[in-house]
């Protein structure tokens, strides 16, 4: 039998979340038990679901306390014990907290890492309280003067600070990091979210004897520092970046260094780039990205319209966001792709492996379909591969300025197994989740009886013949002369709708607003609401009646 090292036996204590499963833990073993009661510090999790007073009976040994969250109760009296305090990413949304006012309990506090506002409430009312702090981590803070005040702790061995390449430039004018020889810096450059930043003047990072550079930015500046991927506390500040930390943004005064981008991304493992902010004045008509044997690539904010990108033929998947160039992906075959705000030449769309599809609004697009380009305007969306697609939306913003969308309809052909539906005249169209909503015009027929909805809305719509399967159903502007729905359904609503014959098996909950339905054939309908809605319902129930002699 395999017997685990009281160490290892202590790695996977501290990823134990809540006492219960410490508890099941203690019980394995007497080495399992041993390891509980040696340990130095407690299961990162505990303090997210348990209180300091819960915690504390069940290490005899503790020294250090690592808090996630704040305890409701912490009184100076119970942590007498408890020479340092940890913190790992300090939340307080729920309930804000006073522990920081006293000074007994900053006092024991030795590592702090925490987000740019809170650090600002906790730290700058009693910086002289932090006696013990050594190391201490800034997550996004743009509050330069916060910072410096927080270097001047004496206490400090360790600081790490995350910013941009801006925010680090102005800082460096404020703060003489020389002048700090007891602190090891660490900074690590990055972008926040979709704050986009272009760098003011390069920066020789030579210069600062006692900091450590890290980027996943590259700039003329940057390019030669060591790439970071992102720490797993920073999860939930990458928005808009792949969530596995593999991510890096190239500035356009590094793109004519290919060769050297594509190192660092081999040397790196990197899956997600993204490009950003390419100006008239860039020089260069074509941007050759072929060679670089990435995943994901974002190409966001180009205000060059006379350009061209050239896509790495094995992308998986593509995002454009602002962008007045030109896309080449001929000889792609992506997985996901995303258009937000493209305004360049028709791109060439291959669905063999497409399961994500996004524009904002009816971009002209060339569709290929089994290698065959269909006819203009035309799409096929198959829903047994396809999970999510959405194309046109009826408000439309490019610069910030909303704009009428006068493109022409499209007409998506909708397979699911082996049937195929066509809708002509749409104007929306968005499928997720085994939700549709769509905007049509005239149609003559839809049969979506063999496709299992959860939710089906249609709106700004005249259609004869209308067949669906879902458990709930919205209309809205709609006429409609036969409206079928196959099998029971949860949720029915109708606003300002014209219906001649609706035809259904049960329908739990009916919701008639403004609308007209001059024939219903049901077997039940369990709840009825709206203005005048019950008398409708049961005239029209009549008439089912009526027509029956």
């Amino acid at each position: 039998m395999v017997h685990l090292e009281n160490v290892f036996l202590k790695n996977v204590l501290l990823y134990l979340p809540t006492l219960k499963d410490v508890g099941r833990f203690a019980q394995v073993c007497k080495s399992c038990e041993e390891a509980i009661n040696t340990i130095y510090v407690n299961p990162y999790e505990l303090t997210i679901h348990h209180s300091f007073d819960e915690i504390i009976p069940l290490f005899p040994n503790l020294q250090t306390f690592y808090v996630r969250r704040c305890p409701e109760r912490l009184y100076k009296i119970s942590a007498n014990d408890i020479p340092l305090i940890e913190i790992g990413g300090w939340n307080e949304t729920a309930k804000q907290t006073k522990m920081f006012d006293t000074k007994w309990f900053c006092s024991k506090i030795r590592k702090l890492r925490m987000e740019g506002y809170y650090c600002k409430k906790v730290i700058e009312k009693h910086p002289e309280y932090f006696t013990q702090l050594q190391e201490l981590v800034i997550l996004n803070s743009n509050d330069l003067n916060l910072i410096r005040k927080m270097i001047e702790l004496p206490t400090l061995k360790k600081v790490i600070i995350l910013c941009t390449n801006n925010e680090f430039q102005e800082l460096s004018k404020m703060v003489d990091f020389n002048k700090y020889k007891q602190i090891n810096f660490i900074i690590i450059l990055n972008e926040h979210g979709f704050i986009f930043s272009q760098c003011f003047d390069q920066i020789d990072y030579n210069q600062f004897v006692n900091c450590r550079f890290y980027t996943r930015v590259l700039n003329k500046s940057t390019i030669n520092l060591p790439y970071l991927p992102s720490l797993p506390y920073e999860q939930k500040f990458l928005m808009g970046f792949d969530k596995s930390g593999a991510s890096v943004v190239i500035k356009t005064d590094v793109l004519d260094k290919i060769n050297q981008i594509n190192e660092i991304i081999v040397k790196n493992d990197i899956r997600h780039v993204v490009i950003e902010n390419i100006l008239n004045d860039f020089e260069g008509n074509r941007i050759d990205l072929t060679t670089l044997p990435i995943e994901l690539l974002s190409i966001k904010k180009v205000e060059k319209q006379n350009l061209v990108f050239v896509i790495p033929p094995g992308l998986k998947s593509l995002t454009i966001y602002e962008c007045k160039a030109s896309i080449d992906i001929s000889k792609c075959y992506l997985k996901e792709l995303t258009l937000r705000e493209y305004q360049g030449k028709p791109i060439d769309v291959h669905d063999d492996n497409l399961k994500v599809f996004e524009t904002d609004f009816n971009q002209e697009i060339k569709w290929y379909h089994n290698d065959t380009l269909l006819n203009q305007n035309e799409i096929y969306l198959d829903a047994n591969k396809i999970t999510l697609f959405k194309t046109g939306c009826s408000h439309i913003f490019i610069n910030g300025e909303r704009v009428e969308d006068n493109s022409p309809l499209k007409t998506i052909i909708f397979k699911y197994n082996d049937k195929e539906i066509r809708i002509n005249e749409v104007s929306e169209f968005s499928f997720e989740n085994k939700f549709l909503y769509c905007s049509l015009g005239n149609v003559q027929e839809l049969d979506f009886g063999e496709y299992p909805f959860c939710g089906f809305v249609v709106t700004n719509s005249k259609i004869s013949h209308l067949k669906i399967k879902s458990n709930s159903v919205g209309l809205t502007h709609v006429e409609c002369d036969d409206l079928i729905i196959d099998g029971a359904c949860t949720q029915f609503g109708f606003t300002d709708c014209k219906i001649d014959t609706l035809t259904c098996d049960t329908i739990e909950c009916l919701n008639c607003q403004r609308s007209d339905i001059t024939t219903i054939n049901a077997n039940e309908i369990k709840k009825i609401n709206g203005p005048s809605a019950k008398s409708k319902i049961r005239n029209a129930m009549k008439e089912k009646g009526k027509r029956k002699k």
